[in-house]
Parts: C-alpha cells; structure tokens; sequence
C-alpha cells in the first residue's frame, strides 16, 4: 500500500473557514473519489496546518482516483477556488507502514466509504486529540510508517486519541511530537 501523508499550511485564522468548508461541502465529494484514512488540525508545531491521510493499494489506485476527482465539477469549479484561496503552502509525503494496530486495519479496510456532510449543528472536531511523533517509532502506535518520498522525516507514528495527548516522558532526540485535533468525520 501506499499512504499519501498530506499537510496544508493555510493563513493565519483561516483554519476554521477551510475546514468547515471541508465538512459542510468538500467532504461527500473528495471521499466519492479519494480513500480517508485521517483528516487533523494541528494544535502544535507550525500552526495553521491541517494533515490529512489517503491510503491507496498501489500506484495505479492514487492515480486513477485522483483523475476521477479531477473530473468531479463541483469539486474542481467549486469546492477548490473557495478553499485555496485560504491555503499557503501545501507538503505531501508518500508512507510505507512498518507497524500497524488492528484500528488502522479496521480503518483502512474501510478507507473507500464516502462520508456525508456535516448535518447541521455537528460538531467540526471530534472530542479527543491524537499526535504525532516525527523521528523514532513509537510503541503503542495506531500506525508507524516509514518515509518513502518527500521530506525525509525516518519514521512518523501515529498516537492513538486520548484526553491528555502531551507527552509524559521525554523523546528521543532529533524526534518531534505534535498534537493533532481529529476533525468529527476523521475515522482515525
């Protein structure tokens, strides 16, 4: 598989305006086409970024999906003149796991189900915040990947949810951690 790691630096306070964007209009139509794995905000490290994770069997999935998205209208004359005019900088990474947990499996079993709108009212986030540990892998992982193009970075693992998501002991050196805000439709 491959696991396409995106991350979207946006402007300053246009976080929330691009993901409820997302939520209320974007979402049934990329997820008709691309296979969400994950979908966060980040709460450290630069701010403004959003991260989002596609999972793809193989080369030839990524590129026809992506082709199929491209021809999708209200994505392309709709969705994307509004939402990247709030967008800076934009970084991918392409992933190969090294480690996964029974819910990333679960997760990317099911990585081809197209997701609703966000019904009116719904919260934007879902309640507890997972991370992100950039450098050494991390045991207990929902997922550990390794860096196979884009910027080297070793391994990435992701944490599982929880209520207090900052670190308890100190990480290895050269490695980062950032706390990442699940969006309420993101499965993981």
């Amino acid at each position: 598989m491959i696991h396409e790691w995106r991350s979207y630096r946006l402007k300053p306070g246009a976080a929330g305006d691009y993901l409820a964007l997302l939520a209320d209009e974007g979402l049934p139509l990329v997820t008709r086409h691309l296979p969400l794995v994950g979908y966060w905000l980040g709460e450290t490290g630069p701010l403004n970024t959003i991260h989002h994770l596609w999972s793809y069997a193989d080369w030839a999935e990524r590129e026809a999906c992506r082709a199929s998205l491209a021809t999708e209208a209200a994505w392309v004359e709709g969705f994307i003149p509004k939402a990247f005019t709030l967008v800076e900088e934009q970084e991918n990474r392409f992933l190969q796991t090294v480690a996964s947990s029974a819910a990333f499996e679960a997760v990317v079993a099911g990585r081809r189900k197209p997701h609703p709108a966000r019904a009116t009212g719904a919260p934007l986030f879902a309640p507890a915040c997972a991370a992100l540990v950039s450098g050494e892998p991390i045991d207990g992982a929902v997922a550990t990947w390794r860096v196979i193009s884009g910027r080297a970075a070793g391994s990435l693992s992701l944490l599982p949810r929880s209520p207090d998501p900052v670190p308890s002991i100190p990480l290895a050196e050269g490695s980062s951690h950032i706390v990442l805000r699940p969006l309420a439709f993101s499965p993981l």
